[in-house]
C-alpha cells in the first residue's frame, strides 16, 4: 500500500489526475496499490505526518517543505500541483466588487487570520490603486467560508481556493466573481509540491518515478476528458453535484500544465522568488539563508518526472 496524504481534509478536483490515474490502473500497471487519505487533523499537519512516516508521500506548501529540512527524514518535492497560486478574493455579482480596489469599505474574510493572505490581499489592492485601511477583515477562527457566506450576508467577500469555494453556493455559477492574486502579480506561485522522505526516495527512486510517471499520465487524461475525471472524483465526493464538479475542474485544469503542456514541473525561479517574497514579508518559517541553502542542495527537484 502506497499512502498518499492529500493537503486537505478531503480530496477536491485538483486531485482528479490522480484519482482518474487509479481509476485507470495506470499506477497499477506499476504494482502501486495507492490510498488517497485526507487524515484526521489532530495528528499533525501534513509534512509531519509525511516526516514521522504516518504515510509515503504527501502534497504540501513550499514554506512546510523549507521547515522539513533536517534530519533523517527530511523531505524533497519531486512535483508540484499547479503552475500557479490558488487563492483569490470570491465574491459574487451582487456586491458590485469586480476588482481589488473594489474592496474598500467592505468585509473581507480571510481565513484562519493567515498573516500571509494578509499581506497578499495587502499588496493586492495596492497594486490596483485602492486603501487597504479601508477594507474590513474579518478572521473567523478555525471555520474557513465558502460563496455560502456571501449569500447569506456573512461577508462581501473572501479568500479561499478560486477554483472550489465559488461553486458551493446556491447562485448560478455565472453569478461567481474571482479574483485571483495571480491577476494583478502578487507573490506567484506553486501551491503545492508533492513530497516524500529523502531516505525513502534515495531507497527505492524507482518508486517515485513509477509514481510520477502514473500521476502525469492521470493528469493528461483528465485534462483530455474532463468528464473522466468528475466521474473519477464522484463517487469520494458524493456530496457534491457534478455540475459543481465539472465547474471546479474547468477551472482548475489550466493551472496543471507547464509552457510546454506538461504537468508537475517545478519552475526553480518562481521557486525561488517566492521563497524570497515570504522572507521578505515575514512570512518563512526558516531564516532566508537557510531556505535558499535548502533549494541549492535539491529539496526541489524534477529529476523524476518522466522525460
Amino acid at each position: 500500500m502506497l499512502r498518499v496524504r492529500l493537503e486537505y481534509v478531503h480530496p477536491w478536483t485538483n486531485h482528479a489526475g490522480m484519482y482518474l490515474a487509479r481509476k485507470r490502473g495506470l499506477y497499477a500497471q506499476y504494482g502501486l496499490d495507492v490510498e488517497f487519505t485526507s487524515t484526521d487533523t489532530e495528528r499533525g499537519d501534513v509534512p509531519a505526518c509525511l516526516e514521522r512516516g504516518e504515510v509515503d508521500i504527501a502534497l504540501v506548501r513550499l514554506n512546510q517543505l523549507l521547515a522539513h529540512q533536517n534530519g533523517a527524514n527530511k523531505l524533497t518535492s519531486f512535483a508540484v500541483m499547479n503552475q500557479s497560486q490558488i487563492g483569490g478574493i470570491i465574491t459574487n455579482k451582487n456586491t458590485g466588487i469586480t476588482r481589488f480596489k473594489d474592496l474598500e469599505g467592505k468585509r473581507v474574510v480571510i481565513p484562519m487570520g493567515v498573516k500571509r493572505l494578509y499581506t497578499e490581499l495587502q499588496q493586492a489592492v495596492a497594486a490596483d490603486g485602492g486603501d487597504f485601511s479601508k477594507l474590513i477583515t474579518i478572521d473567523p477562527g478555525p471555520w474557513e467560508p465558502d460563496i455560502r457566506a456571501v449569500e447569506r450576508g456573512m461577508c462581501d467577500a473572501f479568500i479561499n481556493v478560486a477554483w472550489w469555494e465559488p461553486y458551493q453556493g446556491s447562485l448560478p455559477f455565472d453569478q461567481v466573481v474571482v479574483l485571483p492574486f495571480d491577476s494583478i502579480g502578487v507573490a506567484p506561485h506553486h501551491s503545492y509540491y508533492v513530497c516524500a522522505r529523502q531516505e525513502m526516495i534515495e531507497r527505492n527512486p524507482q518508486l517515485i518515478r513509477n509514481f510520477a510517471s502514473a500521476t502525469v499520465k492521470g493528469y493528461e487524461l483528465a485534462g483530455k476528458d474532463p468528464q473522466a475525471g468528475v466521474d473519477a472524483l464522484q463517487n469520494t465526493l458524493c456530496h457534491i453535484s457534478p455540475e459543481a464538479l465539472r465547474a471546479s475542474l474547468d477551472e482548475v485544469i489550466p493551472s496543471w500544465y507547464d509552457k510546454n503542456g506538461r504537468w508537475g514541473t517545478a519552475d526553480m525561479a518562481l521557486v525561488e522568488n517566492y521563497t524570497r517574497w515570504m522572507g521578505e514579508n515575514g512570512h518563512l518559517s526558516v531564516p532566508l539563508d537557510c531556505a535558499l541553502k535548502s533549494l541549492e542542495s535539491g529539496c526541489v527537484t524534477n529529476e523524476y518526472l518522466p522525460e
